[in-house]
């Protein structure tokens, strides 16, 4: 009988000591944990114990190899963090997921949230933009607001800095570990701020032993995932672009004459011939190959009686434009020190400097067949008013953006008796940021029209939190854990901006920088103040009865400056209560489970994500001018948006609601925690039903109250879904190891409630009775929106007509129920649902859902001996997608029907069509991506000769593959699950090197 001893990360246990039990024979691991026992009976039960580790028995059955795991004893009362305090993971009785940043070290970005994407169930991470700097959009367990905040509350080291999304100013390389709270019994104790869940961020502490220095050195060198589908021949282009002009009934344009506008078109002919300029405008906008640079250099140490963390990091960033860049440089300090055996002092220190120059959405789809200079050497345009000409935009516009932040945080522990501890901290942010721009006057829409216009727009913005609380853990009897948390909490946030704007300038040689070289009876000046106030009192209460039965109580009180002073207030309170079955003898003989525990929870959160003074009348500002005067007037309401074809109408706000109160959601999870095989195999299972009621949303108003909108409490959401991982080592020896993890997450929700159809101005179909209201953007496309908010359907689904096909004659046309060009050969056959012979607003209908039906991932990680290995793939299925560029493409055009091409696929080439929004730009957005795949190398470095003690090299493929139907560049997009083109999704390869000494 033989076989090797080795901890849960596969090293090897020298002197671990294999017993045969019941009998004295036994033996020792040697240098590489392999052991040797002879003449052992089949039927014989082997002890395999270490010191500081669980021991285990295993029968032999037979077997003449066996390979044992032992797990560490530390491992086995592994904490994770929750709101002020720690708890044993076993002893979780709410559903938190715990990510270890290990398993994102070797990927390089400017924040951790988009590393998260498919690490956690009920995590949903979209990485819609790939601008430079970029944050992302997080959700957990769906979206719980139609019109208030949706993102989850952050929290780094007990600090809430606020909505998740766009950490810039943490390193992701500092993180240690991150924690989600998902249920309510667990994100209940943030009150008000936990109803979107939370994301606890705990960054890397000065670890015990000798001083560390590691650099870790990454670049990155990135290309498109497809090739860019753009005109490259001239003469197709131009022989559709005029067959689309004469079928719209206007004169071609290549037909080898000036244009209305002064500019030359060739004709056809002439392009097949001697026609020579076809410009490759992608060429010149996009880099080759674009460049990224992280560097991080951290030095650790600890003392008897100080630990201390620091690292430094230069983070460069170039987007896909030229001169489209954002670069960081970040300091982050940490610091426990024992002032007394009883007594710590825990300081942090966060600092943050960023620049962005924004360069993007430069025209390279611009006409192939426009040089880029004329034979003077100036730029060529088109017009005076021609605004997309890439090269002069880039060459004289200017829009850069500076921030700065510091997020310092001090803490004191004292361990008053060892049953309980005494935590003061006090945290505080500061951050500003600048954007500095310049439109000349000529080549941008805007300087052209005001003559030049500079801008300096200011923000900045404190955060003051300070909390006190105070933990009591006692096991009383051998029997009876209690645990008690009572504190209190203050919060302050101020905001602070100021805009200014100068128009007409005489003198364009320092730009923005000189604001007084314009008019001064043109400046445009506007400034901003908010400032909330958060007051809490919480308190936590958990029980565990012989390790079997635990119990938790957690409750927190809130008030809000945002709510008028009979609403200020709010209870919320949760509880939950779990089983540990595999406790049970009865369950210990069935010798299966290592672990078997049931969960329930059940709590109410608050949500106060609006801006503040919406309970008081707010005031705006307008400017006439009057008999050769600027006048100023001020009075009740203002502008808080524009809506309309063009954007032609004034959404009017400002209207007071004293009565506006909580949003408040109501969740229950019941969750199975299963552990097999010596908890090689591990299972989490939840489902979970999450409703939120009072919606704090916006109420259309009738046109008597002199307004558009008003803050309301109305209507009711709910989200339900299921989650599921699944963590394996699938095979552990000397030389290998592979492990391997599977998330599914599936969630459902469905708007219960909008409110009173006609307080809360709603929409009625009169066919299907569906009650509605417009929602997301509206498109000029399709003049008119494309998302609605409709009671008994998920959130912002897709409504408009549907269709059938191409129409192929003018009779079927008619008989459809379409008049005019709508019942034109070629067109959209858009189906008339109510029969009634026209086609009206009656027959739209809801004909797509941008959610998805469920999000998976899954992970296998593999190591043979000091090569490791990872392979990451992340898929999204079910949810539908608006390609706004369905027709628009270079590689559709010619597929276009024609009286010899009657395709039903594809309508006819005519400028200037009407297009109404239909199920025909809608497409699968289902995607299986190979999100990251890894490959490394680790050398173990001789202590006694080389200072390094440890030399890994690796290299990292992220977004390698993509597997869709989808037809635009790439399926993911925004929530509202719209496409608007733009470029393909960039595959990024990381070649990085990490050096301990």
């Amino acid at each position: 009988m033989s076989g090797y001893v080795k901890n849960s990360q596969g090293e090897a246990l020298i002197g671990a000591t294999v017993k045969v039990k019941g009998e004295p024979m036994g033996t020792v691991t040697d240098i590489n944990g392999f052991y040797t026992l002879k003449d052992v009976a089949k039927n014989a039960v082997l002890e395999f114990s270490y010191v500081g580790f669980q021991s285990q028995e295993i029968p032999i059955e037979g077997r003449s190899r066996i390979d044992v795991v032992l797990v560490d004893n530390l491992q086995l009362q592994e904490v994770v963090v929750v709101g002020y305090g720690t708890v044993k993971k076993s002893d979780l009785t709410g559903s938190v997921a715990s990510i270890k940043t290990d398993v994102v070290k070797d990927i390089p970005a400017n924040s951790i949230e988009g590393l998260l994407q498919g690490r956690a169930a009920g995590l949903q991470i979209v990485n819609s933009s790939q601008d430079p700097g970029a944050g992302s959009i997080v959700r957990i367990r769906g979206s719980s607001s139609l019109r208030g905040s949706n993102s989850p509350l952050i929290v780094v080291d007990g600090f809430p800095l606020g909505e998740a999304g766009d950490l810039k100013q943490i390193n992701p390389i500092d993180i240690e570990s991150v924690e989600i709270l998902k249920d309510a019994s667990a994100s209940a104790i943030y009150g008000s701020r936990g109803a979107n869940g939370v994301i606890l961020v705990t960054t890397k502490e000065g670890r015990i032993g000798k001083p560390t220095i590691q650099i870790k050195q990454q670049l990155v060198v990135s290309e498109f995932t497809s090739k860019l589908n753009l005109w490259r021949d001239p003469v197709l282009m131009a022989m559709l672009s005029n067959e689309g002009r004469t079928n719209a009934g206007l004169s071609p344009l290549y037909v080898g004459e000036v244009s209305s506008t002064g500019i030359y078109y060739p004709s056809v002919e002439e392009l097949m011939t001697t026609w020579k300029t076809n410009t490759r405008w992608d060429e010149l906008v996009f880099r080759d190959a674009p460049l990224s640079n992280n560097t991080t250099l951290s030095f650790s140490n600890s003392t008897e009686k100080t630990r201390i963390n620091f690292s430094a990091n230069y983070f460069t960033d170039q987007g896909v434009y030229i001169k489209d860049n954002y670069d960081k440089l970040g300091f982050n300090l940490k610091v426990d020190h024992k002032l007394y055996d009883n007594l710590n002092l825990r300081f942090s220190d966060i600092l943050y400097l960023g620049n962005r120059n924004t360069n993007n959405d430069l025209a390279y789809w611009r006409n192939p067949i426009f040089p880029v200079y004329d034979e003077n050497g100036d730029y060529y345009l088109t017009s005076s008013n021609d605004y997309s000409h890439p090269i002069a935009i880039t060459d004289h516009r200017k829009n850069q953006t500076k921030m700065f932040d510091n997020i310092g945080s001090a803490a004191l522990e004292w361990q008053v008796f060892p049953s309980l501890k005494l935590t003061s901290q006090l945290n505080y942010k500061y951050g500003k940021s600048t954007q500095d721009a310049y439109y000349p006057k000529k080549y941008t829409e805007a300087g052209t029209f005001n003559n030049g216009q500079g801008v300096i727009n200011n923000w900045e913005g404190q955060n003051f939190v300070t909390e006190n609380y105070a933990n009591f853990q006692k096991l009383v009897a051998d029997r009876h854990d209690i645990g008690i948390m009572i504190g209190h909490s203050y919060e302050y946030y101020m905001s602070r901006s100021s805009y200014l704007q100068a128009n007409d300038f005489v003198n364009e040689a320092l730009k923005n920088e000189n604001m007084s070289a314009g008019n001064p009876e043109k400046n445009v000046i506007s400034n901003g103040y908010s400032e909330s106030k958060l007051l809490s009192y919480m308190a936590r209460m958990n029980y565990t009865y012989n390790n079997k039965y635990l119990l938790t109580f957690t409750s927190r009180a809130d008030a809000s400056s945002k709510f008028g002073k009979d609403n200020r207030w709010a209870f919320f309170p949760s509880g939950a209560v779990s089983w540990k079955a595999h406790e049970e003898n009865f369950i210990k003989n069935l010798n299966l489970f290592d672990e078997l525990k049931f969960r329930f929870s059940y709590g109410i959160s608050g949500n106060q994500g609006i801006s503040p003074y919406q309970t008081l009348s707010r005031y705006g500002t307008g400017k006439y001018y009057n008999d050769g005067n600027w006048v100023t007037t001020i009075g009740p309401g203002y502008v808080s948006g524009w809506t309309g074809p063009g954007w032609i109408y004034r959404v009017w706000s400002g209207i007071p609601n004293p009565g506006l109160k909580w949003e408040t959601t109501a969740q229950s999870d019941f969750g199975i925690d299963l552990g097999f095989f010596n908890r090689r195999l591990r299972v989490t299972f939840d489902y979970y039903n999450k409703s939120t009621y009072d919606l704090l949303r916006e109420r259309n108003l009738a046109l008597s109250s002199g307004y558009d909108k008003m803050w309301v409490n109305d209507g009711k959401l709910r989200n339900r879904g299921i989650e599921l991982t699944v963590d394996g080592i699938i095979l552990d020896n000397n030389d290998w190891t592979l492990s391997g993890t599977f998330i599914f997450s599936k969630n459902k929700n469905k708007v219960l409630d909008l409110g009173n159809t006609l307080e809360s101005g709603l929409i009625t179909n009169e066919r299907t009775g569906l009650l509605f209201e417009y929602s997301g953007n509206n498109l000029e496309q399709y003049r008119g929106y494309t998302n609605i908010l409709a009671i008994g359907h998920p959130v912002n689904v897709f409504y408009g007509y549907k269709t059938d096909g191409i129409i192929q004659t003018l009779a079927e046309g008619l008989e459809a129920g379409l008049t005019g060009d709508y019942a034109m050969p070629g067109e959209y056959k858009y189906v008339d649902l109510d029969k009634n012979g026209v086609v009206d607003e009656n027959d739209k209908d809801v004909i797509g859902d941008p959610n998805p039906d469920f999000t998976g991932s899954l992970s296998l990680n593999a190591r043979w001996r000091n090569f490791d290995a990872e392979i990451f793939l992340y898929g999204v299925v079910g949810n539908d997608v608006v390609n706004t560029q369905a027709f628009n493409q270079p590689s559709n055009q010619p597929l276009r029907w024609t009286p010899d091409n009657p395709t039903n696929k594809y309508p006819s080439l005519r400028d200037g069509r009407q297009v109404m929004f239909s199920d025909w730009w809608i497409e699968d957005g289902s995607f299986l991506r190979v999100q990251n795949l890894t490959l490394g190398y680790t050398i173990k470095l001789p202590k006694e000769k080389i200072v390094a003690s440890k030399l890994r090299l690796y290299v990292n493929a992220s977004n390698l593959y993509t597997f869709t139907k989808f037809k635009g560049y790439d399926p993911e997009v925004d929530l509202l699950g719209v496409y608007y083109g733009g470029y393909p999704r960039l595959r990024n390869w990381t070649f990085g090197i990490d050096i301990t000494f």
